[in-house]
């Protein structure tokens, strides 16, 4: 018997040397880094589970048992047929506003932030390039409304009928009053799908995992979500400045290498307002102002800061934050408990 049983261990071993097949228990949440990702899922065996990417939340949990790495997908029949565009009027004049106005506002705000720091005096010339900074403005603003009234003018008018669909001919009965029996149709295949990227878990756990899509490829990366790793009322700050950078709040400072990451919780209680500051290494060297914020510390929130640099070159950060609120499981009533009734046992 126990010659029989050993047997039995070594064949199951053995076979599984031969798959080589590492499997992993995982429970992750996902995001999409630059914008929605629609149509995405994940292989779990045969079956691809949908999972549909935003770029302003995070997705419901998965728990995930299966091989490693894990894989996903994009479902050919979820992907909607592209729309023909609606060309408006003066829409590529709006965008180039656009544009040049954000490139405005953020060396204003740049300027303004660094007078703030000098106790108010601005440096040298730049009190006038902040006047002709305001006066441009000005002028952006008044030709964008100019533009946006235009366009909202001619998508007033009345959009196309659609086609009415002729109704299905009616089967009329055969010969001797018999009506034949419906064709059976096939059985729709199951939806195709096509890669999308492939993920590596370093171990069981539980990970927040960030999709990033770029002209080479799309990527993962992942941050642990374990408990007390990224917690409740604190905030989460990755750095994809290029450069070094500071986050304070008031005494507490966390110094954040170039794609480095840290955690850090406010010293204010819940339901209190925080000021913090993000200062990044100007050409100077010196480490400068580059971003004010005042936040509402609340305990049953954590929010992901990810840190962007200004595309004029500037010390300054743009953030993208996501935030998430932590949902309590309800817990079912006990029978017999406080505030409710026993049931009436039967005659």
């Amino acid at each position: 018997m126990r010659r029989a049983c050993l047997a039995l261990l070594l064949t199951g071993a053995h076979l599984l040397a031969q798959t080589g097949e590492a499997r992993v228990r995982v429970k992750f949440r996902a995001l999409s880094f630059d914008g929605p990702i629609l149509g995405a899922a994940y292989l779990d065996g045969k079956d691809v589970r949908p999972l549909d990417l935003s770029a302003d939340c995070f997705t419901a949990e998965q728990t995930y048992v299966g091989p490693n790495p894990l894989r996903l997908v994009l479902r050919d029949d979820a992907v909607p047929a592209p729309a023909a565009p609606v060309v408006r009027p003066g829409e590529a004049r709006m965008a180039t506003l656009a544009q040049e106005l954000e490139s405005v506002q953020r060396r204003l705000s740049t300027l303004t932030a660094d007078a703030r720091e000098r106790g108010g005096q601005a440096q040298a010339g730049a009190t006038s390039e902040i006047a002709q900074l305001k006066a441009r403005s000005q002028s952006l603003n008044a030709e964008l409304t100019q533009l946006a009234q235009a366009s909202a003018q001619a998508a007033e008018a009345p959009p196309t009928p659609a086609p009415k669909n002729d109704p299905a001919p009616k089967t009329r009965p055969a010969a001797g009053g018999v009506v034949p029996a419906p064709t059976a149709q096939p059985k729709p295949a199951r939806p195709a799908h096509r890669p999308l990227a492939a993920f590596t878990f370093p171990g069981d756990g539980r990970l927040l995992l960030l999709v990033h899509r770029t002209d080479q490829g799309t990527t993962i990366n992942a941050i642990d979500d374990r408990e007390g790793a990224f917690p409740f009322g604190s905030m989460q700050f990755i750095n994809l400045t290029g450069g070094p950078v500071e986050v304070r709040f008031g005494a507490k400072t966390l110094s954040l290498a170039p794609k480095g990451k840290g955690t850090l919780r406010p010293g204010g209680g819940n339901n209190t307002y925080a000021e913090g500051e993000i200062h990044t290494r100007a050409e100077d060297g010196q480490m400068r102002l580059g971003y004010s914020m005042r936040i509402f510390q609340q305990d049953d929130v954590r929010t992901l800061y990810f840190l962007l640099p200004v595309e004029d070159g500037g010390h300054g950060v743009r953030l993208k934050g996501i935030e998430e609120r932590r949902v309590d499981e309800p817990v079912p009533p006990s029978v017999g408990g406080a505030g409710e009734k026993p049931s009436t046992p039967a005659r």
